[in-house]
């Protein structure tokens, strides 16, 4: 009688093993992500802690409501008020990533 082989299947999602996308962050570098987001450009600091699709998603929504912002200023539209509430958002984004950041640091 023949012996059957048998497969097991791998789990992709084991926890123990982490992605090549997930990358360490040290309580230092989480730090001064944090007060890059929050102080300088908000994705500027997520983009230099190894969140680059986030950053550059936070760094696009800055400048979306930069520019609809500076065209309120310019031609008095009402615009302004979608322009603020966009940049104010990304600067939010950015400190909710910060101390993410630096709650996945601990």
């Amino acid at each position: 009688m023949a012996k059957k082989k048998v497969r097991r299947s791998v789990s992709r999602k084991n926890p123990a093993v982490k992605s090549r996308r997930s990358r360490d962050v040290s309580m230092g570098l989480a730090i001064i992500a944090l007060i890059l987001n929050v102080i300088f450009v908000p994705g500027l600091g997520t983009l230099i802690a190894g969140k680059s699709r986030t950053g550059i998603w936070q760094v696009a929504l800055l400048l979306v409501g930069a520019i609809f912002f500076s065209i309120a200023y310019i031609y008095e539209a009402s615009v302004f008020y979608v322009g603020s509430l966009l940049m104010i958002a990304a600067w939010m984004w950015g400190l909710i990533t910060g101390v993410q950041l630096i709650q996945e640091a601990k």
